[in-house]
């Protein structure tokens, strides 16, 4: 779990987040990630713009990098409760399309 202020101070940078989610209700937590610009932190959830494929990569092959990136138009809530870690996108030689 990491607290709404820890959260907040990562509001507009990149991030990657490691956090659990339930897929099917009642069955166990699975870990995840998400990846995207923090836009807010209230008190129970992180509002994520999660990274998407740009719309001018060319198609991608197999084992070739990723080197254009976008964001979501539609946020994703994550809850606090189920953070375990906010760090730094690793987004070297990568260009984020706004």
């Amino acid at each position: 779990m990491i607290f709404p202020d820890a959260a907040a101070r990562w509001t507009g940078a990149l991030v990657v987040l490691d956090w659990s989610v339930t897929l099917i209700e009642g069955q166990p937590k699975m870990r995840t990630n998400s990846g995207g610009r923090v836009l807010r932190v209230d008190d129970t959830y992180l509002y994520l713009q999660p990274f998407s494929l740009a719309p001018q990569q060319p198609r991608i092959e197999v084992g070739r990098p990723i080197t254009r990136l976008a964001l979501a138009i539609d946020e994703e809530l994550i809850p606090l409760v189920d953070i375990e870690t906010i760090y730094p996108a690793p987004i070297e030689d990568i260009e984020i399309l706004e």
